[in-house]
């Protein structure tokens, strides 16, 4: 999915873009400016918000989720108020958005067993409806990504320790295959034929065959893998780990681990800012955002945000 929001703000971002950050514990979202990495506000949504978040392709709106109530919410970014609420009827965990903007997938999983956490729930963002409802037999899906052509989705099951494959035709999953334990984030290899996948209890990463549809090898990455990044070029892997709180390079032709680097208490989400050569990694406990060099895994500067923050979205500036 990078690649092809790469390829969308290279066309669409003269104004610049804005990273949009859920910090979860205290229910804002914080808006930083990626050209100078500067935090220019924080929003006060509600008082928790869900762990992801996306936003519009022409940057008018942030989707945000109140995980408890099971509430999409559709927020002006201009004026950080709510436009609408979405009532789920799930739990609301991850909040991912296709490749053509057209859709949010929205997972309802939790560190828990039960049958409201097997959901993922479709949203189309031109209707501002939910279209449809997928009730899996793996267990609490949370976080979702798609091939770069938008035709599979992946949702990894953090309960069952499995990857769900769906097909966006149809709607439905047409495969499911075994991982580590608590796989958390998923990303595709940049030509699709390979998905890797953060298992957060192991401390590893999966690659799967997608052809093949299993898991063909697993690297250990550090303890506590938690966020993937892909670099543009598709050669390079970035593992955030909660438990070593560093982020760690991976070269994907030998699948060595070249460097790391602390960047903060509980590394958590890491992902590449668009049109650059710079990471941006939420420290779930330190609170706030490290801008690391991709290159050498310098970081080069920390901005505070607010309590537990999580996924990252961008989009182009409105201003």
């Amino acid at each position: 999915m990078l690649a092809a929001l790469i390829i969308w703000f290279l066309n669409n971002s003269e104004e610049g873009m804005y990273a949009f950050i859920p910090n979860a514990d205290d229910g804002s979202i914080s808006i930083i400016n990626t050209d100078t990495d500067e935090l220019i506000k924080n929003i006060k949504v509600q008082s928790k918000l869900s762990d992801g978040i996306a936003s519009s392709r022409d940057g008018k709106w942030i989707y945000a989720g109140n995980y408890s109530k099971g509430e999409l919410l559709i927020i002006n970014v201009k004026t950080g108020k709510i436009k609408k609420k979405v009532q789920t009827g799930k739990n609301l965990h991850g909040i991912d958005m296709t490749p053509d903007g057209k859709y949010l997938y929205l997972a309802s999983g939790d560190l828990k067993e039960g049958e409201e956490y097997n959901y993922i729930s479709i949203f189309d963002t031109g209707k501002n409806k939910i279209i449809n409802s997928i009730r899996t037999n793996s267990k609490s899906p949370s976080h979702i990504d798609f091939s770069h052509d938008g035709s599979l989705a992946y949702a990894a099951n953090i309960m069952s320790n499995e990857i769900s494959l769906i097909d966006t035709k149809k709607m439905e999953i047409i495969a499911t295959i075994p991982v580590g334990t608590i796989p958390n984030e998923v990303e595709a290899s940049k030509d699709d034929k390979f998905l890797y996948v953060a298992n957060v209890a192991d401390g590893t990463i999966s690659i799967i065959d997608i052809l093949k549809q299993e898991e063909i090898k697993t690297i250990k990455a550090g303890e506590g893998t938690h966020g993937l990044a892909l670099s543009p070029n598709g050669k390079f892997l970035y593992a955030a780990n909660r438990n070593t709180n560093d982020l760690v390079k991976l070269d994907l032709k030998d699948n060595r681990i070249l460097e790391k680097v602390v960047t903060g208490k509980t590394a958590n989400h890491v992902s590449f800012v668009p049109n650059s050569k710079k990471l941006y990694v939420t420290n779930k406990d330190s609170n706030d955002l490290a801008i690391v060099n991709a290159d050498t895994l310098e970081v080069i500067k920390k901005v505070p945000l607010g309590k537990t923050p999580h996924e990252i979205s961008f989009s182009v500036a409105v201003k």
